[in-house]
């Protein structure tokens, strides 16, 4: 049997033909039953080959339990810190100067030099003020002897009526006072003129002016040997003063002056600087303010002396924070036996905020950080939990876990990389 090929012209003009239009159609439904039958048999052929391949593939893949070991979250108590920097400062500051004007005839210290409290710093010329208080004696014993306190000693209480002028003015005062007791009798018994009465009156009253007078001219004769005396004693003073102390403990930080050199009154010698104990000023963020109280301890790093640690205390708390940096400012007293530190060193401050905070812990194995984030896989039923945590403070092995684990729980602390949500787990020891 001969296949006879059919261009698309013939048929088209087979077609046009009213003949052979029911061959065309008859073609036309046999090119489709073909072609419907060829689908049908690779569609069949997929199917199976699929079904074959399926076959041959276990029904499920079973995963075999991963070996962790475990440990239990535990509660206990935990220090509380706040982290902060500061600088240290010295406790006190004092700019020693002259308290009387002269020649500085003596320095005993220089820039560097330790001093104690007490000790001598520097001397001034005495010879000045030495003379002021010969001065002062001389006009104080000259004033004495006028008021007849020569024979009195000092500091005995001196009595105005023991002054002569003041006897003589009291004596004058009786005289009128019997003359007008007499003049009274007799113009009683009218044995005397009304005038020779008027008369006696008015002596009398002469008489006690007079006294008083001579009474105050002594109180204020005694005003100026009290005025006397005490320019005596500033001018001893001025004497002491001349030897000038340290007034605190502590290390000469500016010599301002020279032996030799001229001092007014206030003119500057020595700066010192107490530095035993020492202050560090901090500051607290704000987030902390409300947990710092006087008397908590603050563990002081200092950058130039590595892997030692000094203590203080906070004894003095800020008003207010600071607007601009949001932070509180306190200052604590740091012991610096040996003056090893200084004024102006930086420090790394810990303020320790509480000795035994309640806090949940777990080995710092359990936790793994990926992308940001720490999360722990919790044992439940032979099967891991995994969750999200919030980790604080690190102490020794253990980390505090701050959100996410109560205490008690277990937590898988080895092969965590192959462990997954819901992973079958099998835990040794």
């Amino acid at each position: 049997m001969q296949e006879k090929e059919i261009s698309l012209s013939e048929i088209s003009q087979s077609g046009s033909r009213p003949g052979n239009r029911g061959r065309l159609i008859l073609l036309l439904a046999i090119i489709i039953l073909l072609s419907v039958v060829v689908v049908g048999v690779m569609r069949f052929r997929n199917q199976k080959a699929a079904a074959s391949n399926a076959g041959a593939m276990p029904a499920a893949t079973v995963e075999a339990p991963v070996s962790v070991s475990t440990a239990a979250a535990v509660s206990r108590g935990l220090q509380r810190s706040v982290e902060a920097v500061g600088s240290l400062a010295a406790d006190e500051e004092v700019i020693v100067a002259a308290q009387v004007a002269g020649e500085l005839s003596q320095l005993n210290v220089d820039f560097g030099s330790y001093v104690a409290q007490g000790q001598i710093i520097a001397v001034i010329d005495q010879r000045d003020a030495k003379l002021k208080v010969e001065q002062a004696e001389a006009t104080l014993r000259q004033t004495r002897a006028r008021l007849g306190m020569s024979g009195q000693k000092e500091g005995e209480v001196y009595n105005p009526e023991q002054n002569s002028d003041v006897k003589v003015a009291k004596a004058a005062l009786d005289w009128a006072r019997l003359d007008l007791q007499r003049a009274t009798k007799l113009i009683e018994n009218g044995d005397v003129a009304r005038s020779v009465y008027d008369q006696s009156m008015i002596n009398h009253a002469s008489a006690q002016a007079r006294y008083q007078a001579a009474i105050d001219s002594v109180n204020q004769q005694l005003a100026i040997v009290e005025q006397q005396r005490a320019s005596l004693a500033l001018a001893k003073k001025n004497i002491t003063d001349t030897v000038v102390r340290a007034p605190i403990s502590g290390a000469v930080k500016e010599k301002l002056a020279s032996r030799g050199s001229y001092l007014p009154v206030n003119g500057r010698i020595v700066t010192l600087v107490k530095i035993n104990p020492l202050r560090l000023r901090a500051d607290i963020p704000e987030y902390a303010a409300g947990t710092v109280r006087v008397g908590q301890v603050m563990n002081l790093s200092i950058e130039s002396f590595p892997g030692k640690t000094y203590t203080g205390r906070v004894v003095r708390i800020g008003p207010s924070l600071n607007e601009q940096t949001r932070a509180l400012t306190v200052e604590a007293s740091v012991a610096n036996p040996g003056n090893i530190l200084r004024p102006g060193m930086f420090a790394k401050a810990q303020l320790i905020t509480a000795n035994d905070a309640p806090a949940v812990l777990v080995p710092q194995a359990a936790v793994v950080n990926s992308a940001g984030l720490s999360k722990i896989f919790v044992i439940e039923n032979g099967k891991t939990n995994e969750r999200i945590v919030r980790t604080g403070v690190i102490d020794g092995e253990m980390i505090e876990i701050i959100e996410g684990v109560r205490a008690g729980e277990i937590v898988a602390t080895s092969n965590l990389t192959r462990l997954q949500q819901g992973a079958a787990v099998t835990t040794g020891k």
